[in-house]
């Protein structure tokens, strides 16, 4: 397992994957500090952290896995490599087992890198702006409770764009459907039903009923961990010929 985890980390040297990982926390930055300086932002440090974790909830998270996932599988697709990556002296099961770390680990790396981002940006807005102020103080527990439920929660839009992309040889359908979950979820954010929709769960974290976010964490999470788990067992029996 430890060998199938390293050979998949090396994979990702070649490829654009860092590149999209990286560019989530770049933009969260910008934007941060555009807003900030123009002193259109919150207030207090509390809005301010919570701002930042819905658009990621809202938009980021589901684009990055969206794109992280995609080239994960394509590393495989694209040069049609799965014959010799399955025939290595490694349990099928193990090969699928790393590639759903690796990208576990990358979307964990990437939701940090977002929440540093959002906390960096203020003091960077606040000195390109006129006598800004924020008031309180950051709170890192905070920061660490959402984005950590977000990502629990998370975790069954991640087995559905993973399985998908591994599945479908072509970006379109893993990207079209991510696509197309990201947007339903803007629309049916306020809907009741939004509960049970995967794209929304990280969303619900953010929930002023806090029954309902802490649903929205039970079933992304466990909703996730069958998915991830059916999806290895589905994939190690396949086809790949």
């Amino acid at each position: 397992m430890i060998n199938a985890l390293i050979a998949e980390a090396l994979k990702l040297r070649r490829s654009l994957v860092l590149l999209v990982a990286a560019t989530p926390p770049v933009m969260v930055f910008a934007l941060g500090v555009l807003i900030v300086a123009s002193g259109n932002g919150p207030e207090e440090w509390t809005m301010q952290t919570m701002a930042g974790s819905a658009i990621w909830a809202f938009f980021l998270l589901p684009m990055s896995v969206i794109g992280i996932t995609a080239l994960i599988a394509q590393l495989e697709h694209g040069p049609n490599t799965w014959s010799h990556t399955l025939a290595l002296p490694v349990p099928r099961w193990q090969v699928f087992a790393a590639k759903v770390l690796v990208t576990l680990g990358l979307m964990a790396v990437v939701s940090c890198a977002v929440a540093l981002a959002g906390w960096a940006s203020v003091p960077v807005g606040l000195q390109l702006g006129d006598d800004l102020e924020i008031a309180g103080q950051f709170d890192p527990g905070l920061a660490l409770q959402l984005y950590g439920k977000m990502f629990i929660a998370g975790l069954l839009v991640m087995a559905i764009q993973w399985t998908l992309a591994m599945r479908f040889r072509s970006f379109a359908a893993p990207v079209s459907i991510g696509i197309g979950g990201t947007f339903v979820a803007v629309a049916a954010t306020s809907a009741e039903q939004g509960l049970y929709f995967p794209w929304l769960m990280p969303v619900n974290v953010l929930a002023s009923e806090g029954s309902r976010g802490d649903l929205a964490v039970m079933m992304g999470g466990i909703g996730g961990i069958i998915v991830f788990a059916l999806a290895i067992i589905w994939m190690s029996r396949r086809d790949w010929g």
